[in-house]
């Protein structure tokens, strides 16, 4: 049997702000057979005295690489008001990862959650890392 592939951390940028501090520390949110590659799932966190729902996209290993790609981003959909964005169509834009809402289609990049379709949107990210068996985020 072989060991699962690291994942590639693309979520650098802590939430909220452009600079990580160290108050913030890495928690588990699931393990890495939890993971589906290329698609995303719904997931609880609770830290540091507030508790909201994360959308867990996974990529999959290109043919450059075996590594997977992980992104952390807010589950919470700001037009629908409903808790959706990791039942969304995962795309791209010019070689960028995005994800489409399902309600209203509005697309957020993974990188930094950013809604192409309007500019006053944005999704919070999270740091995102694979350690050993665990998928873990920052906050």
């Amino acid at each position: 049997m072989t060991s699962p592939a690291p994942a590639t951390t693309r979520n650098t940028a802590s939430p909220h702000s452009a600079t990580a501090t160290s108050s913030h520390r890495w928690v588990t949110l699931c393990q890495r057979e939890d993971l589906v590659p290329g698609s995303g799932v719904a997931a609880w966190l609770e830290a540091n005295g507030q508790a909201c729902q994360i959308a867990l996209f996974t990529l999959p290993a290109t043919a450059d690489s075996d590594d997977l790609t992980l992104f952390a981003i807010d589950h919470h959909d700001p037009v629908s008001g409903a808790n959706v964005i990791a039942r969304g169509l995962l795309g791209d834009h010019a070689g960028e990862p995005l994800v489409i809402s399902p309600l209203y289609k509005q697309r957020y990049r993974l990188s930094d959650g950013q809604c192409l379709d309007d500019d006053t949107l944005a999704l919070t990210v999270w740091p995102v890392r694979l350690a050993g068996g665990e998928v873990q985020i920052q906050c």
